[in-house]
């Protein structure tokens, strides 16, 4: 499949670009002044990605330039920020550690 064929498959998702806060402080002299400055964030979640092949704790290599972002799998020799246990269906039913916590350490 050449990369003509490839774009033409791809579906697409429309989603907003939203804003996040930091607080900054400058240093004017003899005053310190502190404010909150916007910055813009882009936030993605769904099952839709775990199709495409991302999963929690993956690492990704984001590429950006020219007005656009590519996002992909990092090489694969990289360690996962986080390791989780797979537990399925996402929410179905509860794990034996938590069971384990909410029954006072002992097994449900």
């Amino acid at each position: 499949m050449n990369k003509k064929e490839n774009l033409q498959k791809r579906k697409t998702k429309k989603i907003r670009v939203l804003y996040s806060t930091r607080v900054k402080t400058e240093n004017g002299g003899s005053m310190r002044r502190s404010y909150y400055a916007q910055y813009p964030r882009i936030s993605m979640e769904g099952e839709w990605l775990e199709k495409l092949g991302f999963h929690i704790g993956d690492r990704l290599k984001v590429e950006y330039g020219d007005g656009s972002i590519n996002i992909c799998l990092a090489e694969t020799g990289m360690q996962p920020a986080m390791l989780c246990e797979d537990t399925g269906e996402y929410g179905a039913g509860e794990s034996k550690n938590s069971a384990r916590k909410s029954s006072g350490g002992k097994e449900a």
